[in-house]
């Protein structure tokens, strides 16, 4: 009867089955429940989980954790502060605040709340910091690039070389552009910042894609609409 749950029976079996938390048991984990309704565990199960968790795991952070964690946060604010200081912007917007120094404190919790561990562990602490550079550092890196494009605006030849100029190679601005347009179907709207999560999950630079997104703007190849906050593929 365990079968199915060492996914032995899938097409990914052998990884799956010795890694449960490979892209193929995940995957295996998903398309069972959507199909049949059953997976590792059972939906009341879970809900039941959830709430004794809540109730009853109140985990805190370990002192290497906190330290990781402080550090870290340290060392974001700083760099930001660097790169706006060399890149002669005085008005650059830290995008880590205390707010988000919480966010970052709950997100942890909440992962060793999932294994019931009464500890927040540094894996913690890095897992809730990938999540965040993924997120609101690339929201931040696309929002300062698009302030760049209105501010250069008509003042270049429109082939955002002054936007370029900011940094990253000529070869790996055309491979960020061609992924946007692959994501871009003409006539698309689609979110900006889901876009540019997407593309650092795949291991393109946030300040890049932000970079490409203002260049093929200028160009007129794609509009910026609700604030920014869509993206329509013009041409």
């Amino acid at each position: 009867t365990g079968g199915d749950s060492n996914g032995s029976t899938n097409a990914g079996g052998a990884s799956s089955s010795t890694n449960p938390n490979s892209a193929e048991a995940i995957a295996d984990n998903v398309m069972r429940i959507a199909t049949s309704g059953v997976g590792e565990l059972e939906v009341p199960a879970m809900k039941k989980y959830i709430q004794y968790t809540k109730s009853r795991c109140t985990p805190r952070l370990s002192d290497e954790a906190g330290d990781v964690l402080a550090s870290s946060y340290v060392k974001i604010r700083d760099d930001v502060r660097k790169r706006a200081s060399h890149n002669g912007d005085d008005t650059a917007v830290i995008p880590i605040t205390v707010r988000q120094l919480e966010a970052l404190v709950r997100i942890s919790e909440s992962l060793a709340k999932m294994r019931f561990d009464s500890e927040v562990r540094a894996e913690d602490i890095a897992e809730a910091l990938r999540l965040f550079r993924v997120s609101t550092m690339a929201a931040s890196a696309v929002d300062q690039q698009s302030s760049a494009a209105v501010k250069v605006g008509g003042s270049n030849d429109g082939s955002g070389t002054s936007i370029l100029s900011g940094g990253g190679s000529h070869e790996e601005m055309q491979r960020t552009e061609s992924f946007l347009r692959s994501r871009l179907a003409i006539g698309a709207l689609v979110n900006k910042h889901r876009l540019v999560e997407e593309a650092a999950s795949q291991g393109y630079n946030a300040l890049l894609v932000g970079r490409a997104i203002a260049i093929m703007a200028n160009r007129g190849e794609v509009q910026e609409r609700n604030h920014s906050r869509l993206l329509k593929r013009i041409k």
